[in-house]
């Protein structure tokens, strides 16, 4: 059985993929099968009937991988758990990324503010981000402005206090952030109408092939938080088509780096054609691909992401197959 599995606290925004994903595997004239990790638990007999597991976001005790091999011990697991992992930290991210030679926005990992302050001053605008995280939360886009680091991430205008040690929080006009430091370069174009950013791509890649593209972007750029252009903050999808070859031949290095056999990779590209991944995510405990393209009035079954995932399950390897066989037999 292939199950697709999940944790019950999850289940609000999670089950609509994994309705999604047992209907495509039907479609394709296979099965797969919900499965709470609750469930599983609970019902010896159901998860020792299970062979490959696709996993979507639960809790469970730490390390997940020898928790899971214990409830499965023989399972596969579409995305291993060093891909969910890797993906899931954006340092550890982009440290292989850059060890493997694939391009990324200049960037600061620091304990110091004063490292901090001289960065956005090289860059006049760049990113703080959280090490954990997905969809744009937490960012904040600093600049400098008559000699104060100063900071936006939607909500309003702050001045940034940058600190050793302590809690982030919010005092008034002053969003007070302990170390350590995140920081990357705000990729973009500064022309006469000030600056532009990037052309944001994503690559839904599966099994080696990018089955389609889609770009995110802002009708209108009013604020610096703008430019952190995620659906989660009001930017919207549109399909692409055409891709350059350099982007296709980023996007395939950057999955294949991770370990990544399904997933997504952003990549931003300039008005001179320079391109960097911006992030790589995959589905697995810590998080889920957005889907909110199924919305979009072109949506059709080509970018059924859904589609690719459950045919690329349904496929059984040849050794697997056979050794399943004979023991059967």
């Amino acid at each position: 059985m292939i199950a697709c599995l999940y944790g019950r606290d999850f289940a609000p925004f999670v089950e609509p993929v994994v309705r999604d994903l047992c209907a495509a595997a039907a479609a394709a004239g296979g099965e797969m099968q919900p499965l709470t990790i609750e469930a599983a638990r609970a019902d010896p007999e159901r998860r020792a009937a299970v062979h490959r597991l696709y996993i979507l976001p639960f809790d469970g005790p730490a390390p997940v991988s020898a928790f899971i091999r214990d409830l499965f011990p023989r399972v596969e697991i579409a995305n291993s758990f060093a891909a969910q992992d890797l993906c899931w930290d954006k340092v550890a991210t982009e440290e292989r990324l850059l060890n493997r030679g694939v391009p990324v926005p200049e960037t600061l990992m620091s304990a110091e503010p004063a490292d901090v302050f001289e960065f956005v001053r090289a860059n006049q605008f760049a990113i703080l981000k959280e090490r954990y995280s997905c969809a744009g939360q937490g960012h904040v886009v600093l600049w400098i402005d008559d000699g104060q680091l100063v900071g936006d991430s939607g909500s309003h205008r702050y001045r940034v206090e940058l600190v050793s040690s302590g809690r982030r929080q919010l005092c008034g006009e002053r969003l007070i952030y302990p170390a350590p430091f995140y920081v990357q370069r705000l990729v973009g174009d500064l022309g006469p109408r000030g600056f532009i950013p990037g052309q944001l791509l994503r690559a839904y890649v599966v099994d080696g092939q990018i089955a389609f593209w889609t770009e995110r972007y802002r009708d209108h750029y009013l604020r610096p938080a703008d430019w952190i252009v995620n659906v989660s903050q009001g930017a919207k999808y549109r399909f692409v088509q055409n891709v350059s070859e350099e982007a296709k031949k980023i996007a395939l290095r950057s999955a294949d780096v991770m370990g990544l056999r399904i997933g997504v990779v952003d990549l931003i590209r300039t008005g001179r054609g320079e391109s960097y991944v911006l992030d790589i995510d995959t589905e697995g405990y810590h998080m889920l691909i957005d889907r909110q393209f199924k919305y979009i009035p072109e949506y059709r079954d080509f970018f059924n992401l859904d589609r690719y995932i459950a045919e690329t399950l349904l496929v059984e390897p040849e050794i697997a197959r056979s050794r399943r066989a004979t023991d059967e037999s």
